[in-house]
């Protein structure tokens, strides 16, 4: 985890749902858990049945093993992957933020994996022809999940407004972590 999220998530409920809400579709023992989260079994254990309770996961047994997994429908827990993911795309936006006019976070939603994809989905508008600057800063970031950048040039950007308003206004929907 990086400084800003470890600063953030000093409660171990975050720690646990922030692990929960990166694997679709997916269930986990307690002792998974615990393992991914480094801390006991009996923490772990506890806060799963508060999460239980409170409608936030889900428990399913099979083989005799109690496994959770995530409620997808929550908007509070679709809410907080996305302010999740704003926290991790902050080590990007400071390394490349020189470079570009606008970064966007995207809300792609994949109904194949459930409510949100397993990538990252963000637009970036840069100032110049940065391309590979970019790129090469994204694949040298220390990221638990991929980025799936979408990265045009200001001429690119005026052209697609022209072209396909409707693709050019989804790209300027998202959350913007940065802009001049």
């Amino acid at each position: 985890m990086n400084s800003l999220k470890n600063f953030l998530y000093q409660k171990a409920t975050l720690s646990v749902l922030s692990y929960l809400t990166k694997h679709k579709r997916q269930s986990f023992t307690v002792a998974e858990i615990a393992e991914a989260v480094l801390m006991s079994e009996s923490q772990v254990k506890s806060i799963l049945e508060d999460f239980c309770q409170r409608g936030i996961i889900e428990c399913q047994i099979l083989d005799q093993t109690n496994r959770f997994m995530r409620q997808e429908e929550l908007m509070y827990v679709q809410a907080f992957r996305l302010f999740e993911d704003a926290i991790e795309l902050n080590a990007l936006v400071q390394a490349i933020k020189d470079r570009t006019r606008k970064i966007v976070l995207l809300d792609h939603r994949n109904p194949n994996e459930g409510k949100y994809a397993s990538k990252i989905s963000v637009f970036i508008q840069m100032d110049q022809e940065n391309h590979k600057y970019i790129y090469d800063a994204i694949k040298n970031l220390p990221m638990e999940r991929e980025i799936d950048p979408i990265v045009m040039s200001t001429s690119e950007i005026l052209k697609l407004s022209v072209e396909d308003t409707k693709r050019f206004a989804e790209l300027n929907s998202g959350i913007v972590l940065w802009e001049k």
